[in-house]
């Protein structure tokens, strides 16, 4: 089994690129990780410009890292991912209320 996880995470700085795109990382894995943690130790440890809400209450209360998972809408706080996993993270809106990379405003917050 391999000991990393392979994501390819949406990149979009409206302020700098032109399009979006989608970066490849590999990252160390641990058993049982989330993709709030994967996503911190990417931040971290080799891309220190990937934008994406740091904290939250890990609840599925705050909904602040809700994001597409694999095509899914999911918490990136309770969302498990596993080494030797390959997985895709977007933003949960795009490109209406799109900030930058992961980072969205929730529809509800801007009324």
């Amino acid at each position: 089994m391999s000991d990393h996880i392979t994501a390819m995470v949406f990149r979009f700085d409206p302020d700098k690129d032109e399009a979006p795109y989608m970066k490849e990382y590999k990252v160390d894995a641990n058993e049982s990780m989330t993709v709030l943690v994967l996503l911190d130790r990417i931040h971290h440890s080799s891309d220190e410009t990937l934008s994406f809400r740091h904290y939250c209450c890990g609840l599925q209360m705050c909904k602040s890292c809700l994001m597409r998972i694999n095509g899914k809408k999911r918490f990136a706080c309770l969302t498990l991912v596993e080494p030797g996993e390959e997985i895709v993270i977007e933003p949960i809106t795009y490109p209406e209320n799109h900030i930058k990379d992961l980072v969205s405003v929730d529809p509800a917050d801007s009324e």
